[in-house]
């Protein structure tokens, strides 16, 4: 039961650092927007699969952290937390305008469904803020007793999320009259993620 909370807890950091704008999430608008719905799943697709590259590297750094330093391990857990709670107070400054003029920038040309998850997977993959993000993540829920398989749960956590809300969002994105709505609160789902991740941060740095 233990494990479940904290896979919860996990999965909660997860939903809000999906939810909360960003280079992933331009290039979905971008997409989703300007071509159609397939273009923008398979851009959501080309998303998930770079989120499980930083995913495998980090997993197996962390495991190799735990095992040679204590120590280093919990500079990297504390420094993890803080990072949280800086990714929050900068949500939290969300500005509807910015965001929206973000996703205005549209490409040109037509795109296939290969460049469009191409696309997505290297501007996750090439996003250095990713592979902080998610060492910052693990470091708060990866310890040494923990078994393989859920290390694997964990791993597998914020693939799924990933493709599930930008798949979401590109179906979200080319309906008209929601598109619009969506547009108009975005900056305010901004700030509900800072929130949360200022209190997931404060909260695994004080009781973990």
């Amino acid at each position: 039961m233990e494990i479940f909370w904290a896979w919860m807890l996990f999965l909660i950091v997860d939903i809000a650092a999906a939810m909360s704008p960003g280079p992933a999430f331009v290039a979905l608008v971008r997409n989703a927007m300007a071509y159609d719905r397939k273009t923008g799943i398979a851009t959501a697709l080309g998303l998930a699969l770079g989120v499980s590259i930083h995913v495998i590297l980090v997993l197996g750094g962390i495991a190799f952290v735990i095992t040679q330093s204590v120590v280093l391990f919990n500079v990297i857990k504390y420094g993890g937390a803080g990072y949280l709670i800086y990714v929050g107070i900068k949500a939290l400054r969300s500005d509807r305008r910015r965001v929206v003029a973000e996703a205005d920038k549209a490409c040109a040309k037509t795109v296939t469904l290969r460049q469009a998850v191409l696309q997505g997977f290297w501007t996750n993959l090439l996003n250095p803020k990713a592979i902080v993000f998610f060492t910052a993540v693990f470091a708060q829920f990866i310890h040494p007793s923990m078994s393989f398989s859920v290390q694997i749960l964990y791993g597998f956590t914020p693939v799924c999320v990933e493709f599930l809300w930008f798949s979401g969002l590109a179906i979200i994105l080319t309906n008209t009259s929601i598109k619009r709505r969506f547009m108009n609160v975005i900056h305010w789902v901004e700030r509900l993620c800072g929130g949360l991740m200022i209190g997931l941060g404060v909260k695994l740095a004080l009781f973990r």
